[in-house]
Order: structure tokens, then sequence, then C-alpha cells
């Protein structure tokens, strides 16, 4: 029995050893002991790479097919779609239906795709092939899909943003969204945006939304304006704002008037943030709906620099200044949006260390630095009302990045007040440090003045005590 068992090891293991080369065995090792992929895993990177180097054709089909685990398989697809190998289609036939599925870890988030669905990933992100390769493949892909029987559902409803848009198997597309009602493969449909699919695409009712967005037919505005109780939905206000016309308008500015109508800055995770209803609105970039946002910057203090840039292209000088005051001036903090949050292009480009913007503080110097090549006066009498506003906290940072010492020393009495109203102790000692940074002895001194005659507060917390001490050694000051 011994000997049997023996045999049956050899012959499998020569299998192996015919199928794959010792080094490529030794390279992918490591990889058995992989719970998932990290996006930012460097070894998992240079393991791809040796295998990219070392590992043939032939080597790759069959560890997609019988590598020990789900992220062996991986890497080989992976390597295989990059190398837009031919055998790329005859793997996906035989993995279909696999019920592997790979998990991905980001920092503190996690997602998880099926071993097929994780063809048409690396595939949407591939820097490796060329466009119209990536929906070449996508478009065969689709087809062995299409005509495995049974259709594998599911995994048409996991890739349907990705499944790309082919007139061959239009028809079955549709068919299967009749059949399996599945609102994710009508949008897949909805791409095509044939008018003949309008009433179908209705039928789905809230379910609707998605698809419309990516077939924003002027025929859905009357159909959508039924709809207007779902304005904080993301699919909903995604297909509205894809309507850039006079109709389109109208219906963003009732969905506007209902959102601050009815605003619960409370409830940021459910989407009633302004600020993500804001982005949302523009995120197509359709300049019919700045002015409706330009508002907004005058009842509920929020502005992106993009509806701003926008204004001061249309209206005078005199005109800009009034309406940046004229918000600024409102009671509470400004929410001032750099750039789109949809815009990834944008944010990408932008270099951290250059902007400042990425900060709340560095929007507001932003802003202001706009207002002084407006209205050097406008801007002067403004820096009165944001020293007495910003916050406590954000007071020395604020000093540091607007980096205009001249302009702020003539707000000297601002500082002064602030000192003596601002609530909290400890938050005088950051005020100080940032007046500090003006170089003005006497307003130093008078600033301190204002610590003495407060120092009993200090000892309310003994972390204010402790910084209050610490402030004094560093400055060699007494009490």
């Amino acid at each position: 029995m011994k000997q049997f068992t023996l045999f049956v090891f050899l012959i499998i293991s020569n299998c192996l050893f015919g199928q794959i080369s010792k080094e490529l065995l030794t390279t992918i090792k490591s990889l058995e002991k992989y719970p998932s992929f990290y996006a930012l895993d460097k070894e998992i990177n240079g393991i791809e790479n040796k295998v990219d180097k070392i590992a043939k054709s032939d080597e790759l089909e069959y560890l997609a097919l019988n590598g020990n685990n789900v992220y062996i398989k991986g890497v080989a697809i992976k390597i295989l779609i990059n190398r837009n190998d031919e055998k790329i289609k005859d793997v996906f036939k035989r993995l279909i239906n696999s019920k592997d599925s790979i998990l991905y870890n980001r920092e503190h988030l996690s997602s998880s795709v099926s071993l097929p669905a994780f063809f048409f990933e690396n595939l949407s992100f591939n820097n490796k092939l060329d466009k119209e390769t990536q929906n070449k493949i996508k478009s065969d892909l689709t087809e062995i899909i299409l005509n495995n029987q049974p259709v594998n559902i599911s995994l048409l409803n996991e890739i349907h943003y990705q499944i790309p848009v082919n007139k061959k198997y239009y028809e079955k597309i549709r068919n299967i969204v009749i059949k399996s009602n599945s609102p994710s493969l009508l949008v897949a449909l909805a791409k095509y945006q044939n008018e003949n699919d309008i009433e179908l695409i209705k039928s789905f009712k809230e379910n609707s939304f998605s698809a419309i967005g990516e077939f924003p037919n002027d025929d859905f505005l009357p159909f959508l304006e039924k709809y207007t109780n779902h304005y904080d939905e993301f699919p909903y206000l995604f297909a509205v704002s894809k309507f850039c016309n006079p109709k389109g308008t109208e219906l963003i500015s009732k969905i506007v008037d209902l959102k601050t109508t009815n605003l619960k800055n409370s409830e940021c995770n459910k989407n009633y943030c302004l600020k993500v209803f804001y982005n949302q609105i523009y995120m197509n970039d359709c300049k019919l709906f700045y002015p409706i946002l330009e508002k907004m910057w005058l009842s509920h203090k929020i502005l992106s620099f993009d509806i701003l840039d926008f204004y001061e292209e249309n209206h005078t000088k005199e005109e800009t200044v009034d309406f940046i005051l004229s918000g600024l001036f409102l009671n509470g903090k400004a929410e001032l949006i750099s750039h789109n949050m949809y815009d990834i292009e944008k944010m990408l480009s932008q270099n951290r260390e250059e902007d400042l913007t990425f900060g709340e503080t560095g929007k507001l110097v932003k802003l202001l630095n706009r207002l002084k090549t407006l209205s050097e006066e406008k801007y002067q009498f403004t820096l009165n009302s944001v020293i007495s506003n910003i916050d406590d906290l954000e007071t020395d940072d604020f000093i540091y990045q607007l980096n205009d010492n001249s302009n702020l020393l003539k707000a000297k009495n601002s500082f002064i007040q602030k000192m003596k109203s601002n609530e909290s102790a400890y938050g005088l000692l950051i005020i100080i440090n940032g007046v500090k940074k003006l170089g003005d002895e006497k307003l130093f001194n008078d600033c301190f003045e204002i610590i003495k005659e407060r120092r009993n507060e200090f000892q309310e917390k003994e972390v204010w005590e402790k910084s209050l001490q610490e402030f004094l050694r560093n400055n060699k000051l007494k009490l």
C-alpha cells in the first residue's frame, strides 16, 4: 500500500514539475500564504514581475486553472491578459463558473471579486494594453458568457459596467434583461442608447436611474420629475446631472430647493451632506447649472472654485468682490471646494506640496488671495472678520499659510479681541503662537498679558496647564 501511495505521489509530482519549472514554483511559493491582495503591496508586484519574466504561456495557463490558491491563479491570469495571450479565451471558458473569489484590501476598506470577473477588472484598469485591445478582449469574453448555457447571470450582473457596447450581442442582453428583470444589466443595455428601449427602462421605475444616467434622453425628464423625492440618492442625482439643457436645469433647480429645505447635515452617512450633493450637481461640468450653485454660496455658504472662476469670467471685478463677501459674511463656517470630488484626473494631477487647497485653511487662504487680487481694500476689511471668526485651533496655521504679515498686522486689534473673548484657554496658546510668527513684539506681549489675566483657566484641565508650562519654557517667559 505504501509503495502504491508513493507511486501516485511521484506521478503527481512529475506531472506538476512537467508543467511548471522549478524556478517558477519557487517564485510563486510565497503567494500560497496570501489571504488577500493588498493594493500597495510591493512584494506581490515583485513576484508578478519575476513571474512575467520567467513563465511560459503554457505554465501560466496551468497555474490559472490549477494554482494552489486563488491568488496564484489571479497572478497568472493578470500576466496572460497583460501579454494579450491567445490562451486568455480558453482559460476564461474553463473558469466561467468558478466559485473562487479574490479579496482586495485597501487601507481600511476591503472588497471581493469573483475569479471570472477578475478578468474584466484587470482589463478595465490596465496600463499595458491600449483601450481598443482592452475592449476587444472584453467583447470576446462577454460573447463567451452569453453563448454559454446556462448563462451566468450573476457574473453579468457583477461586470455590468464593464460590458462593452457591441451590436452583435445587443439582442441577447435585451432578452436577458427582460427575463431576469436585472437593474444592473439594464445599465449595460442603456449604453446602446436605443430609443426603442425607453419604455423598458421606465418600467423599472426607481431602479432605472443608473440606466438613465447612461442614456440621458429628454423623454426621461417627465419621468424623473415624478421621482424628485429621490433627490438624495446617488443614482438619481447622477442621472439628472446628465441633462445639460434648459429642462434639465429646471429639474436641478427644483431638487436643489428640496435639498436645502430639508437639509440634515448631521446625517452625512446617508448623503444628506450638502457638499456631496453640490459636487454631484456639477460633476459633468454643465455650465447651465452654475448659476443655481452660485446662489448656494449666498444662501448656504458653500462654493467651489470652479463656480467662482465661472462667476468671475462673466461679471465685473466689483460684482465678483460683492459676491465673495456676501457669502463669506454669512454666519457659520464656509464650505469651500477646491475641485469636483468626482474629477479624479484633476485630483491626481494636483501637486500636494504646491497646492495648499487640500485642507480647509488652505481653501480659505486661496479665497482671500483671490479677493486680494480684486480689491486690496476689501481684502484688508475682510481680514478683521476672518481673524475674529476663524477657529482658535486653526489660527496659527492660517497665519502661516496666508503669509501676509504686513496686512495681518493692520488687524492687531482683532487678535487682541480674539485673545480676550476666546472660550478655551488652550486655544490662547495656539493664537499666540501664530501671533509670534508676525514678528511684532508689542502685539506678542499684549497677547501674553491676556494669558496672565486668564491664567487660572488653564488649571481646569491638566493638559492645558502642561501646555502652558511648555509654552513658557519655550519662550523663556514667566507669569
